[in-house]
């Protein structure tokens, strides 16, 4: 008899913690819905949870789901279930909202640039300052350049050509 009372008040305490589903729907959402967006499907099987005891679990629980998936905007194919008379809801369904957009630009350029003697070109300096100049001679490290300081002297200096870029003669 002992045991009886024991196992059917351990039934009891385990029943009383569970949730309880009480019911499906097809949709539901607390926000504003534009039946002029075209919504797409983001995840599957979100699950949210709250707990209050303000009344308010229902929108909580929904916002849980919602704001756990980036873009999400509403539940669709939804589970409620109810623990502790309302005060405790679980919601399950898929969330649909405006999946994110992932943008990664790869850029290639090819130009063939070829230098001469007497083209015009720019670099720049050991300060970062760009100067303009002229190929006074080609080999295969470099151009040799012939610009003007700031005292109008001219001055030489080889330079690589991934340095330099070519300007209009």
């Amino acid at each position: 008899m002992k045991t009886v009372l024991i196992l059917a008040a351990t039934m009891i305490l385990i029943a009383g913690c569970s949730y309880n589903r009480i019911g499906d729907l097809t949709m539901i959402a607390n926000r504003n819905i534009d039946s002029k967006t075209d919504y797409k499907l983001i995840q599957h099987n979100v699950k949210g949870k709250a707990s209050t005891k303000r009344g308010d679990a229902l929108e909580r629980a929904l916002d849980e789901a919602t704001e756990s998936v980036t873009g999400g905007e509403f539940l669709k194919n939804i589970k409620i279930y109810v623990k502790d008379n309302g005060k405790k809801i679980k919601v399950e369904g898929d969330v649909w909202g405006i999946p994110p957009v992932n943008t990664n630009i790869t850029t290639n350029v090819n130009l063939k640039i070829e230098f001469g003697i007497g083209d015009r070109v720019a670099f720049k300096n050991s300060v970062g300052k760009i100067i303009e100049a002229r190929i006074a001679g080609i080999n295969e490290q470099g151009a040799l350049v012939v610009h003007k300081n700031q005292l109008g002297v001219a001055k030489k200096k080889q330079i690589h050509f991934s340095e330099l870029t070519k300007m209009e003669k």
